[in-house]
């Protein structure tokens, strides 16, 4: 497991680590404006990101989830922001999204070299599959687009 699943955790926290670093100067209005011909805004999708691959993680897992301030459900599929994302909301958002894949390797132990309890839980069953890891890659990868886009505009326009 520790072999299959390092560089995709590897590659889930190299593009947090960059999209961090690229919103990092945006101010609250910016990551919460909707522009126009959009549904949803920057924050969101963070959140979004971060509450899928939780998800997508912990689905089949023994390992406790993280705990978040935040509403959670906000950010889940299917959902669309309708209400303001405050700064310390946002602060919890971008950390929690700087953690993830550390804190997995933490729980599941694959931090330790040739740690293999990692691969299945309780039941016998995959805790992650690659195909799982695929998704989740080009999940993030669609977000980390459609912030792209977001950012060009809001970026221009100041509120």
């Amino acid at each position: 497991m520790n072999d299959i699943m390092t560089p995709y955790l590897d590659h889930l926290a190299e593009g947090r680590n960059l999209l961090l670093e690229r919103t990092k100067d945006l101010t609250p209005a910016q990551y919460n404006r909707i522009p126009p011909g959009f549904n949803n805004n920057i924050i969101w999708n963070m959140g979004h990101i971060l509450v899928v691959s939780e998800d997508l993680l912990y689905e089949n897992s023994p390992y406790q989830r993280p705990i978040h301030e935040f509403v959670k459900s906000r950010f889940e599929k299917g959902s669309v922001p309708d209400e303001i994302v405050g700064e310390d909301d946002i602060l919890l958002i971008r950390h929690s999204l700087q953690q993830t894949a550390q804190y997995y390797k933490i729980c599941t132990g694959m931090d330790k070299p040739g740690n293999k309890t990692a691969s299945v839980n309780n039941s016998g069953l995959t805790v992650v599959s690659n195909e799982v890891m695929r998704f989740l890659i080009f999940h993030e990868d669609m977000h980390y687009r459609r912030i792209a886009q977001l950012m060009e505009i809001v970026g221009k326009v100041e509120d």
